[in-house]
């Protein structure tokens, strides 16, 4: 797994999930752009990373009227240069609500979702599809090369009836589940080969099954492995586009499937997360 003299935008690589992204493209060669509109998130990831030379830290967002000014800005930077994007879109219900950080949190509904008007759910159901459909239409025009790649990587969106998911965290999963499917048939034949890693494992575990079964290293980065073997792997077919992992076991199975703890050209420092829970 390869991926020297390649460009990758993170979407959302600051975050916990999109930090383990970025870090294994890294790892695998590639030059890594990551934007945040918070200038110490970057800061943090640059930190944790112990600066590496190939990470490109842009201060900016995607959003409607940004995206194009922020996109710019870090392809000048690489020469215009862009062959692979991972969008992390899940909403991140385990994490502390603050702002910044939690995408439930920042969706920024303090209402119960019957308490709504129409037209405040209308814009509240809808923002995290928004912010990942402005970043898919200004940066696919830019993918080039052989066999660029376009990659979603979703949360398993599977009703947490307890309340773990506030309800236009829930509506808005599912808002990217439809926008990845939608893009992954528009762009079947194109040159693009547009994917999506729907990630159904539990992120912040108990404390006991931390202790019991603790892991290697942070889960964050067998997702980012398997992101980069997905985009080393070029034009190589799967059903639908749509990689589903649901056990840890099949994470492992689709790991050497894509050959994506091969051929690591640096070794980066571990992000650990939530006292070794990811």
């Amino acid at each position: 797994m390869s991926l020297v003299n390649q460009t990758c935008w993170v979407v959302g690589g600051v975050g916990v999930i999109g930090r383990g992204i970025a870090r294994s493209f890294l790892q695998a060669g590639a030059t890594v752009i990551v934007n945040s509109s918070e200038e110490s998130r970057l800061e943090k990831i640059a930190s944790d990373l112990l600066n590496p030379p190939k990470l490109v830290l842009v201060h900016g967002d995607l959003l409607p009227g940004q995206a194009e000014k922020t996109i710019d800005r870090a392809l000048s930077q690489v020469n215009s240069s862009l062959n692979h994007v991972v969008a992390h879109g899940a909403v991140r219900y385990w994490t502390e609500m603050t702002a910044g950080c939690d995408e439930t949190y920042s969706l920024n509904v303090a209402k119960r979702l019957l308490d709504m008007e129409p037209d405040e759910f209308l814009v509240a159901s809808s923002q995290l599809a928004k912010m990942h459909f402005t970043a898919a239409k200004t940066l696919l025009p830019k993918l080039h090369g052989t066999n660029p790649t376009y990659t979603f990587v979703t949360g398993d969106g599977g009703g947490h009836r307890s309340g773990k998911r506030s309800s236009t965290g829930e509506i808005n999963s599912h808002h990217i589940w439809g926008l990845s499917a939608a893009l992954r048939g528009e762009l079947e034949s194109s040159d693009i080969v547009c994917r999506e890693i729907r990630v159904g494992l539990a992120v912040n575990r108990p404390e006991e099954e931390r202790i019991n079964e603790p892991r290697d290293r942070p889960l964050s980065e067998d997702i980012g492995d398997l992101c980069a073997g997905v985009a080393s792997s070029g034009g190589t077919s799967m059903d639908g586009g749509l990689i589903k992992i649901d056990c840890q076991k099949t994470l492992e199975d689709y790991l050497i499937k894509f050959d994506a703890d091969k051929d690591k050209n640096i070794n980066l420092p571990h992000i650990w997360e939530f006292n070794g829970s990811l």
